[in-house]
């Protein structure tokens, strides 16, 4: 299980480190559904013309449990600005997948749509964000079949090197 935590962290940074810049932070997740549980999560965005976010999480509740998900931010709107930063809102399209390693392999997946705030501090080199997105997926193993909706929360921060 390390041994893939690590891979997948290590590709991430050779995707964010060939863009004009990244960021690298952490990020808690909380259930407000019955998919996600509470968690912790990498994420790595590269800076660039559309905000990608690329999460990896592990769920706090069941260790065997991992996760992903890939966000496009196309729409950030200034809500603020001040001397010290400015606060955003943020809207996006992204998709996620969890994976269960039970002897039978639980694999669900789908999309997401999140939306949230963001406070850029620091000339814009920090950040302190919160998003929740609804999320609508499909179990893939053992089974085929739809899932309910779901609502994760995350609260999260990132350093922005570039």
């Amino acid at each position: 299980m390390k041994t893939k935590i690590i891979a997948v962290t290590i590709f991430c940074f050779a995707a964010a480190a060939n863009v004009h810049g990244f960021g690298l932070g952490a990020q808690l997740n909380f259930s407000a559904g019955n998919i996600f549980a509470p968690g912790a999560a990498l994420v790595i965005s590269p800076a660039d013309q559309i905000h990608l976010a690329f999460n990896w999480y592990l769920d706090f509740k069941n260790v065997n449990t991992i996760g992903m998900t890939l966000d496009a931010q196309p729409l950030t709107l200034p809500l603020a600005n001040f001397k010290a930063g400015s606060i955003n809102f943020t809207l996006g399209v992204g998709i996620f997948a969890n994976v269960m390693f039970l002897e039978k392999p639980d694999v669900t997946g789908g999309l997401r749509v999140p939306f949230g705030l963001s406070l850029f501090l620091g000339k814009n080199v920090f950040e302190i964000y919160t998003h929740i997105a609804p999320s609508f997926g499909a179990s893939l193993l053992p089974s085929l079949g739809l899932s309910n909706p779901f609502f994760p929360l995350a609260l999260g921060a990132r350093f922005w090197i570039r």
